[in-house]
């Protein structure tokens, strides 16, 4: 079988990536990060950070340098309630502060990295059905689905609906906490142990699939549209992810793990009928340092994104509308002051 030089080369770096001990120098990098920091130390060595990657302090909701007691109290820092707006005129917000790396319709069950480079829908959800209700048909088929039935099977009303997604990329410098971009309902999650490739938006060009290649957390479940989930991709020196719904969670465990391992969860509750509700710009979970948030959602074909390719983008802020109704969902309030934190134990499996 024929395959073209750029697809072999891709795969060349990839098996050279995976020669690097990245798992444990993330490893490493968590527990140095995690170390105490003398009092004395904490100023320089925090302010060189945000020198180097332009933080902005000012938004912290503590500007004393001396309160972090490491560096990953200040990774981990929380904005000021005034520092963030959630757009209320538009059905998707972006879940975090970051740059838009790409956008678009999932065609063909391809998802895009950045223009051109693509992954697997199929792959990166799970070829098993990761959505509750979706499981339960597919108990009854011999045969698994085959790419295009799979993109198709996502969508709850494939008469009149589209799937989309979008990735967001978070630099070191960024704000690490993520939030729900919807008002949507949270039935699964599925864990994906795996690589820790940066997702340095240079690397993400190389390298088609990465983020298929890389551990990562799908959160999956359903909107007034359908089909909605939000998936946290982990990286280089970012193996630890978290949901704070999700206490059994556990990223960047040591050991080698088998292809196309994964660890579900479900958080539909049989009793209640219902799943966990989220608010949008409700806070949702955390990295350790910078990484990349994708969002694949069903919604009506009149969807329109409102965002470019390689934009800052700050959490709360549009990424798109349907074109026909968003802009009549709301008259009088533009925008609402971000939700307050929900202390972890909140979102809990009943």
């Amino acid at each position: 079988m024929f395959v073209s030089w750029p697809l072999a080369l891709g795969r060349i770096r990839v098996q050279i990536y995976r020669k690097l001990p990245l798992r444990l120098l993330s490893r490493l990098w968590g527990h140095i990060h995690k170390a105490q920091l003398p009092v004395w130390m904490r100023g320089p060595l925090l302010r060189l950070y945000i020198w180097l990657f332009d933080c902005n302090l000012q938004e912290a909701a503590i500007e004393d340098l001396t309160h972090y007691s490491n560096l990953n109290e200040f990774f981990r820092r929380q904005l000021k309630p005034s520092a963030r707006t959630i757009d209320q005129e538009h059905s998707v917000v972006s879940p975090a502060d970051g740059t838009v790396l790409h956008f678009g319709k999932v065609e063909h069950n391809m998802l895009e990295q950045v223009k051109g480079v693509t992954y697997s829908l199929q792959t990166f959800l799970g070829r098993t059905n990761n959505n509750w209700w979706l499981s339960k048909q597919t108990l009854n088929n011999s045969k698994p689905p085959d790419d295009e039935n799979y993109q198709q099977m996502l969508l709850e009303n494939p008469e009149e609906n589209e799937l989309y997604h979008c990735t967001v990329y978070l630099a070191p410098g960024d704000y690490h906490r993520f939030h729900s971009p919807a008002e949507w309902e949270v039935l699964h999650r599925r864990h994906f142990p795996g690589e820790l490739f940066s997702v340095n938006p240079g690397l993400v060009r190389c390298i088609q699939g990465l983020f298929n290649y890389n551990e990562r957390v799908v959160m999956s479940g359903r909107w007034d549209q359908g089909f909605f989930s939000m998936s946290a991709v982990g990286a280089t020196n970012v193996g630890s992810i978290r949901m704070y719904m999700d206490s059994e969670l556990h990223t960047n465990l040591p050991g080698k793990w088998k292809g196309g391992l994964f660890y579900d969860r479900v958080f539909f509750n049989e009793t209640q009928g219902a799943g966990v509700a989220v608010k949008k710009g409700e806070i949702f979970g955390e990295f350790n340092l910078g990484s990349s948030i994708v969002i694949i959602f069903e919604a009506p074909r009149t969807f329109s994104f409102k965002v470019k390719a390689g934009q800052k983008i700050r959490f709360g802020e549009p990424l798109g509308c349907f074109a026909e109704t968003d802009q009549t969902k709301v008259e009088d309030i533009k925008v609402t002051e971000m939700p307050e934190a929900v202390e972890n134990g909140k979102h809990k499996e009943e």
